[in-house]
This record gives C-alpha cells, structure tokens and sequence, in this order.
C-alpha cells in the first residue's frame, strides 16, 4: 500500500502550502524538477543536432505517448501530442467537415478552452451550437446533431457526464478531459467517445504546453490534419504529397520538445509508482469528505459526482480566493457561477482540508 506522507513529499510545494487548486496547475515533483534540469543541461553542454539528438527526442516522444496512452486506457496509435485540452478540442472541431446545418450539442457547464473552438467553428462553418443543461446532454440530442462536445468532469463543480448515456445516442461525442485525465478513472474504450481531450499540467503535473488527444481509430480518417508538419506525413522525403502518417501521431502538434516530454514522462512515472487505483481512490474520498464536512457547516456545495473537484457558494468568490491564500491556502474562484473551488488531489493531507473547512465560511 502506498504511503501517503511519504508520496505527498515528493512536491516540493506542499512544505510550505496548502495547494488545492491542481484543477488549474498540478504541484511539481521533485523527479519532474531534476528530469528537466537534467534535459536542459544534456541540450546546453551537448547542444541540439546530430542524430543522437534527434533520436533521443523522438524516442522521448514515444514514451510520452505511451504513457498519455495508458492513462486513457487507449492504445498509443490513437493518441497524438498536443499543448492543452483546447489544442485538443481545436484539432478535432477543426479537422471535421462542419457545415452549416450541422449542430454540435454542448452543455451550460462548459470552460471557455471548449466553448472558444465552438465560437470558432460557429462563425467560420455556419454551425448551430446548442448549450443544454449539463445533465441533459443525451436526452437534448436531435436529428441534426453532428457532434456531442462537452467535459468528462465539470470543471463548475465536479459533476462527471453520463457516457453510457451519450454512447446509446449513437451520436459521436468528444469529451474535454482536463478535469478527468489523472484525476479519476479514464478508459476511453469503456466511455465509448469518439474524442478524448486532456491536458498535461493539471493532474498529470506535467509541463505547461503539454497535453494529449485520443481519437477513435475508426475516426481518423474523418479528420483533416489541422496544421500539418514534420510529424503529419508518412514520408518526410516527399511531404508535398501529404500523405497522412497511418495513426493519430498525424495529428501532433509541431515537433516535440525533450524537454516537455522529459518532464511529462518523469511526472506520470511519480503517479503510475504510487499506483493509479490508490491515486483516484484516494483523492476522489478525500474530496468526497471534504465536500461532507463543508456542507455540516452550512456551505451550500454545488452538485458533483465521484471526482476530484469541491466547489461551494461564496458571496465574494475572489475575495475569499485572496483572504485563503494570505493564509496558505490556495483555491481558486469561479466568479461566473459565484463558487469557490477546491481541487483535492492524492498528495492533500486531511490536516490541510480541516483547515480549510475551518476557514471557508470565516
């Protein structure tokens, strides 16, 4: 059984605050930290060219890959290297033949890194966009709906989507998993999306411009590569042809940096170790708990589902942020819906969430 002290003193940050706002930005761990020191060192004293160094930022790329892979329950064929969630959402939004009289579905619970690419597609193909209640999402699909875009896990208050339900639609949905890749469960094959978005920096505690998308292998082909490059094509020596490489690494973005793969790499190695079962276990009952002793209180929480996420009312939702964080504690506001925020991840103490609970309504 892994123990828990002993794996929350592997981020540094944690000695000194109450970080609760992995939602966000995940804390860094001490392995990540010396994974990119030791990268950019290689890159200074050895320098960027020749094969070697070629192969070995390829090679890490791969691994990258891999992993992102086993995160998502995917194969690493079906899962291309992006910057963030909303690269994600923009490759897919972007790669589909969208035309007008299409509908896409999406919810009134939505993060603007979704509902930006939707704008997008609405002003540039002629798309309806129709916004449904968050838990009406299966029940709202019509005859003209192309595509079902919406949030694994609401990122508002922690509510997780009904997938079997948008599955029985037969409509493809694609899922924005920045709230759900690391921080519960996630086996694409079991949810049944077409799409599946992610984010590096969250929960995965990853590099900032790092993320992951998961296509459906029959879907591929259904895609236009958004923005081609090196990586895109089959073959490099004849890339005016463009000929799309066989499998979703068509759809990275740009030519992957060694240092955001060493430290993505070194950053999902710290997790896997601590076991992913006790990871999601253990941060979903600790926010489940939280969420319990805030509502003893008084608080009003919002809806949420077996997550890592806790929000609650707050009448002045970023001066609450500030007051908390002069105290070492850092949530974050979500002014919008006049909530308050707590991420809980594996690495929170229940010292560090009494505290909380004794300062939230204070």
């Amino acid at each position: 059984m892994t123990d828990a002290a002993a794996f929350r003193a592997q981020f540094p940050v944690l000695e000194r605050l109450s970080y609760l706002n992995s939602g966000t930005e995940g804390p860094i761990s001490r392995r990540a930290a010396d994974a990119a020191r030791e990268r950019i060192e290689l890159e200074v004293t050895g320098g960027r060219c020749g094969r070697a160094y070629f192969e070995s930022v390829m090679g890490l790329a791969a691994q990258a890959r891999e992993l992102y892979a086993g995160v998502l329950g995917a194969d690493p064929a079906d899962v291309a290297l992006t910057g963030s969630t909303t690269d994600g959402v923009n490759t897919v939004l972007s790669g589909l033949d969208l035309r007008p009289g299409d509908e896409v579905l999406t919810s009134d619970e939505e993060h603007p890194g979704l509902l930006a690419p939707l704008g997008r597609a609405r002003v540039r193909h002629g798309i309806t966009v129709r916004v449904v209640p968050f838990d009406e999402l299966a029940n709202a699909v019509s005859p003209s709906t192309r595509l079902v875009a919406c949030s694994h896990v609401s990122w508002v208050g922690g509510k997780l989507i009904d997938a079997a339900a948008l599955k029985a639609t037969g409509v493809p949905f694609l899922l924005d998993g920045a709230q759900g890749v690391g921080a519960v469960p996630v086996d694409v094959a079991a949810l049944g999306c077409d799409f599946y978005a992610g984010s590096g920096q969250k929960w995965l505690s990853g590099p900032e411009g790092s993320g992951c998308l998961y296509v459906k292998r029959e879907r591929l082909d259904e895609l236009v590569t958004p923005w081609p490059g090196y990586s895109s094509i089959a073959d490099a020596m004849d890339a005016l042809s463009f000929a799309p490489a066989p499998d979703a690494k068509r759809l990275d973005h740009g030519f992957p940096s060694g240092l955001r793969s060493a430290w993505a790499i070194a950053s999902i190695e710290v997790l896997a170790q601590a076991g992913w079962e006790w990871v999601h276990e253990r941060a979903a009952t600790l926010a489940a708990s939280l969420a319990d002793r805030l509502g003893e209180r008084g608080i009003k929480v919002s809806p949420r589902g077996r997550s890592t996420l806790v929000s609650w009312d707050a009448a002045d939702p970023d001066a609450d942020v500030k007051r908390l964080a002069e105290l070492g504690i850092i949530v974050r506001s979500i002014p919008s819906h006049g909530l308050m925020r707590a991420s809980v991840g594996a690495w929170s103490s229940e010292e560090e969430l009494d505290r909380l609970v004794g300062r939230a309504a204070s």
